[in-house]
């Protein structure tokens, strides 16, 4: 009988604990089941709270190492480069020369190259350059033009060698057609023309040239000795359309006096305003019977200009002509 009672009780003691496992078990599978839809729902509460899209974002904590992103993930991600880039300056600046100061120290100080300050200057003849002069500072290297009236930006693209949308994007420019007549255009990392050092020239004295009687046009003429080499493109050597070929980009072709109706074919801007960059034509005259070009060096502060040149006082010789007067040069205009 006692026996009988211990089985009996070992096995109503078995069930209970058989039991209880089992409540245990269906717990857990419920706890396990609840949780993502529990996660779920406190997403879909947040994300709607506010506003956000119906994928939720995953935030992860993150650790910094250098430039390179650890996250709790296992995923190895690199920094974006452009959150630590410095601003780019856009500013024109300006510097007044102190003595002992010389033009390449001004241009080491700001980061420039010397080129980008004489282009911005216009400075042919770097002697010129003296104590108390404003320079003007360009915000990067390249070419800083003042915009003159009926500009035409893929015209100045094609000349500086730069892609038109640099020159959008870093103007900040947003209709192309409406641009600030006076205000400065930067052309990032534009080219411009090829600077002289000053060796190899002889200047002579002023020319006056009479017509009539009077006075038409007053110059000054500096001759290079320099050797000259390089390409002019499709114009034979020796002649204007040689040498202005040689200084800048010209995709036609034909005399001189014809430049000034063909440029127009390749949408190249025209004026009568000299720009530093721009070739100066002149049209048939007694003195050229197939006209005369020659490429602007600089625009002066009194009102000249200076053009280089070949051909106009002998095959092959250049010059470097400070024009005063345009009155009887028979000038067509300047393609820019």
């Amino acid at each position: 009988m006692l026996s009988c009672l211990k089985t009996n009780s070992s096995y109503h003691g078995g069930s209970d604990l058989a039991q209880s496992r089992f409540l245990t078990h269906t717990l857990v599978l419920l706890a396990a089941a609840l949780i993502p839809v529990l996660t779920a729902f406190d997403r879909l509460h947040t994300d709607t709270a506010y506003g956000a899209n119906a994928t939720p974002a995953v935030a992860l904590r993150t650790t910094h190492v250098d430039d390179v992103v650890l996250s709790q993930g296992g995923f190895i991600m690199k920094m974006s480069t452009s959150s630590v880039d410095t601003p780019v300056r856009r500013d024109v600046g300006y510097y007044t020369m102190k003595p002992g100061d010389t033009l390449q120290d001004v241009a080491g100080r700001y980061g420039l190259t010397l080129d980008t300050l004489r282009w911005a200057n216009n400075v042919t003849d770097l002697t010129t350059v003296t104590q108390g002069m404003r320079i003007v500072v360009p915000p990067v290297n390249g070419i800083l033009v003042k915009v003159q009236p009926n500009i035409n930006l893929n015209a100045l693209a094609i000349q500086y060698h730069v892609n038109l949308q640099d020159i959008i994007d870093f103007n900040l420019i947003r209709d192309p057609n409406r641009l600030g007549v006076g205000s400065f255009l930067m052309l990032p990392d534009g080219v411009g023309p090829a600077l002289d050092t000053g060796v190899g020239k002889k200047t002579v004295k002023s020319v006056t040239w009479n017509r009539f009687g009077r006075q038409v046009t007053n110059y000054t003429i500096t001759y290079s000795t320099a050797p000259v080499a390089g390409s002019g493109g499709k114009f034979p050597y020796g002649y204007c359309t040689w040498w202005v070929a040689h200084k800048r980009y010209v995709p036609w072709s034909g005399d001189a006096w014809q430049w000034w109706f063909n440029a127009r074919q390749f949408g190249f801007a025209e004026g009568s305003l000299p720009m530093v960059g721009a070739i100066m034509v002149q049209g048939i005259s007694w003195s050229s019977p197939v006209g005369h070009v020659a490429y602007v060096e600089s625009v002066n502060a009194d009102g000249s200009f200076t053009v280089s040149e070949m051909n106009y006082s002998g095959w092959g010789r250049v010059d470097y002509r400070t024009i005063k007067s345009t009155a009887g040069l028979d000038l067509l205009g300047f393609i820019y």
